[in-house]
């Protein structure tokens, strides 16, 4: 039971950081969690209620930030380029230029998207170099 639980702890912490989840969005899962733990244990009228509660809080939260963050155009580049390259928002440049050049190295220019994937990854790059310095600047 306890490497399940520290599985979901590092599942909510890895969403928490790379921005999937919202603080907000903490609580419901704990009352999905806490609910899944109750019906495991036998409580069954008292964990599956609360698992269906958790669930419907849980989307019915989701869909209102996902309403209420509606993504101008210049993050939603941003947001791409950092899927692109597997860097997140607290990245450094040191780590965005190390992790383009990883991704370059890998490209096969036998497969045909080489050039295509190359100017990609170069865009991202730029893209999210430039919105540090302004950031700094």
């Amino acid at each position: 039971m306890l490497p399940v639980l520290l599985l979901v702890a590092a599942g909510i912490g890895w969403g928490l950081w790379s921005g999937k989840l919202m603080p907000k969005q903490i609580l419901p899962l704990a009352l999905v969690i806490a609910g899944a733990v109750l019906a495991l244990r036998g409580a069954w009228l008292i964990g599956l209620p609360a698992i269906g509660v958790g669930i419907f809080w849980f989307r019915g939260m989701t869909m209102r930030l996902a309403r209420l963050r509606k993504i101008p155009g210049d993050e939603y580049e941003l947001a791409a380029a950092r899927w692109l390259l597997g860097v997140s928002a607290n990245d450094d440049a040191e780590k965005i230029k190390a992790r383009h050049k990883e991704l370059v190295t890998q490209s096969d220019p036998e497969r045909g998207d080489g050039e295509e994937r190359k100017r990609k990854l170069n865009e991202a790059r730029d893209l999210l170099l430039d919105d540090l310095k302004r950031k700094k600047g």
